[in-house]
């Protein structure tokens, strides 16, 4: 599951997830890392400016997108997310828009992680004692999560279980790098990636 619904109410205007990084808008080079893993079904939330998104998404292979009102918070996006996800998988990943920095080998990591734990467990990665995303989440939660509500969403259910929350020390900080301020695109651009340009949002 892709998050791609946010406001970008501190980037100042623009609407971060169609800023241009190493030349793809932000949510372009999100849905193109999972689907690199590969993961599937994949299902994208649009919240603001939900046309523009389909358009930085044209020709990547299909995926389920849906759409929650604009301003809605994560907890509902993630909840109209799982409603769309099939019952029965193993498990969800659950991924943030804004964290350009993860590759398909970090989500390949995170995966392999959340396998070796025990059955019904969630993964979370962390780095530098940070907590990180994405989460994956046994298939299993999938109900209760959704029962619950999204007053009390994936969140409120997993700070319920905690025995079935298992912290993952990631190998690089990739996991806790997130893009919502223009000072957190210039500390990008000083790690050497190229970021902005032509089809930048607005």
């Amino acid at each position: 599951m892709l998050l791609a619904a946010g406001r970008s109410v501190r980037m100042g205007g623009p609407n971060k997830l169609l800023i241009p990084v190493a030349g793809e808008p932000m949510v372009r080079r999100a849905l193109c890392v999972l689907q690199a893993v590969p993961l599937a079904p994949v299902v994208v939330v649009l919240g603001r400016e939900p046309q523009a998104v389909r358009a930085a998404l044209a020709g990547l292979p299909a995926c389920t997108m849906c759409e929650v009102p604009e301003g809605a918070d994560q907890q509902v996006s993630v909840d109209a997310g799982l409603r769309v996800l099939p019952e029965g998988l193993d498990a969800v990943l659950i991924m943030l828009s804004d964290q350009p920095l993860l590759d398909a080998d970090d989500l390949r990591w995170l995966v392999a992680r959340w396998r070796g734990l025990p059955a019904g467990s969630a993964a979370i990665p962390e780095f530098g004692g940070q907590r990180g995303n994405p989460v994956v989440v046994d298939g299993s939660m999938r109900a209760p999560i959704l029962a619950a509500g999204p007053d009390t969403g994936c969140r409120g259910y997993l700070a319920a279980n905690p025995q079935r929350v298992h912290r993952v020390t990631a190998p690089n900080d990739h996991f806790v790098v997130d893009i919502d301020t223009a000072e957190d695109l210039a500390r990008l651009a000083g790690r050497g990636v190229r970021v902005g340009g032509e089809g930048a949002g607005t």
